[in-house]
């Protein structure tokens, strides 16, 4: 990190080696090239008070509900689920993600907890995501027990921007999401919505 002034400066000095630097006295450094001068010192030597900061990628976005009464009614629980799919779908675009891997949760009224999960070509499209999510809860209800919670969990996730698939997409679609978007960033994510995830 020394820019060409600096470097000749340290040159005029002798210095060409962070070894040489390091064993230079700092006020030397200081009087010649200033405050620069005493930061290259202690970055030769290792000295950095700078705060540690963990540095995480988030791993994985997901979103419950739990019913106030536990509920067998399946068609209420694909209309909920095609609501949260559409909430983090919308964030996976806001954030630049795309999802690999999509999971279904279940808590029944007996508080037994099952998963299914399927892993996916990335993506962050509400319709193709909403096809693996209700065909995982339909592999996953299989007892006729109420159901207490439900969930959905995208894990996988890398960085990026949904791509056209050559065989689904259409230019209407993609612009429609777009516009969906828009919407959702003036006037809330509650403002625009799917039919199909309105029904409580």
């Amino acid at each position: 990190m020394v820019g060409n002034v600096t470097y000749q400066l340290l040159s005029r000095l002798g210095v060409r080696t962070i070894e040489t630097l390091s064993v230079m006295p700092v006020d030397v450094l200081h009087r010649h090239i200033g405050k620069s001068g005493s930061d290259l010192w202690k970055k030769a030597n290792g000295i950095d008070d700078t705060p540690v900061v963990q540095y995480s990628e988030r791993k994985s976005i997901f979103t419950e509900d739990t019913f106030s009464q536990d509920t067998i009614d399946v068609v209420n629980v694909r209309s909920i689920l095609s609501g949260m799919v559409e909430k983090l779908c919308y964030q996976l675009r806001a954030e630049k993600w795309l999802t690999s891997v999509i999971v279904v949760k279940i808590r029944y009224s007996n508080f037994d907890t099952e998963t299914k999960q399927c892993k996916i070509p990335y993506t962050s499209s509400d319709y193709t995501i909403l096809k693996y999510v209700l065909e995982l809860f339909k592999k996953l209800y299989k007892r006729r027990i109420r159901i207490r919670l439900i969930g959905v969990k995208f894990t996988g996730l890398v960085h990026g921007c949904h791509q056209m698939n050559l065989f689904e997409d259409t230019e209407e679609l993609i612009s429609l999401y777009q516009t969906m978007d828009n919407i959702k960033n003036r006037f809330g994510t509650d403002s625009v919505g799917r039919a199909s995830g309105l029904l409580k």
